[in-house]
């Protein structure tokens, strides 16, 4: 059997039923390339299962899937997934597969950043438009599209959640300095948003030491030494009504 088990944003995420699959798994995996898990979320996991998951990478699930998904034939394999397993399309295929081979699937779902997120700033759920994700950047990779997208967005109305990107060398989320600076590079040719836009930023959801800040693009930096180390997403809020406003400032209120 192939389970997938959601982990959520903390170790306090995990439901009872999940704790008890991760110890009873015959072979324990955990992937941490879509999203950022903090190390002492692995430190739980290790302690409540008596033993280290193992690593798997991109190309365990990608290139690799056929041999990763067959090992379920014959033992119950747990694939331990940051938020909620479903999210990420990479973890379908994963079922999609073990489907093919007739191996038979679950999944135990945990909170993920789109919900949270979106939850936490106040805004409706049903004004928001397409999700982006703000990639690194390097000298010869500078994609601009998920522009495009938040522009779309704001121009009708709607709001937009951007996800920032993960360093997977280093193992750590993106700054809100680059996250600026990336902005700011992809924004040269574009009317709508520009630097003077209005952007939430929101930290370490699902934890008792959460922020949520209102800002600016050009000012987001300002932010640097308050959110140093924390996990962030932002919102490019579209046209808000009074009582999303009236929301937003006090979810902003109590983070302060």
């Amino acid at each position: 059997m192939l389970l997938l088990v959601g982990l959520g944003l903390g170790n306090r995420d995990l439901s009872a039923r999940a704790l008890d699959e991760i110890k009873k798994a015959d072979r324990l995996y955990i992937e941490t390339y879509t999203a950022f898990l903090p190390n002492e979320y692995l430190d739980f996991i290790e302690a409540q299962a008596g033993r280290k998951p193992m690593q798997l990478k991109r190309k365990d699930l990608e290139d690799d899937l056929k041999r990763t998904v067959t090992v379920a034939k014959d033992e119950n394999v747990v694939i331990l997934v940051p938020g909620d397993p479903l999210i990420a399309t990479t973890h379908s295929i994963i079922l999609n597969e073990a489907k093919s081979q007739g191996i038979k699937t679950a999944v135990i779902h945990a909170p993920s950043v789109f919900s949270i997120a979106i939850g936490e700033s106040g805004l409706d759920v049903y004004k928001f438009g397409p999700t982006v994700t703000v990639p690194f950047w390097s000298e010869k990779y500078k994609p601009k599209a998920f522009v495009d997208t938040i522009s779309k967005n704001m121009q009708s109305g709607q709001h937009t959640l951007a996800l920032l990107d993960i360093d997977q060398k280093n193992s750590r989320p993106m700054k809100i300095a680059e996250a600026k600076e990336i902005l700011i590079g992809a924004l040269s040719d574009s009317k709508d948003p520009t630097l003077e836009t209005e952007v939430i930023v929101l930290a370490d959801l699902g934890r008792d030491d959460k922020e949520i800040r209102r800002t600016k693009i050009v000012k987001m930096d300002t932010l640097s030494k308050e959110l140093e180390g924390k996990v962030l997403s932002l919102i490019f809020p579209g046209k808000m009504s009074f009582s999303e406003e009236e929301s937003l400032e006090r979810a902003i209120g109590s983070t302060s």
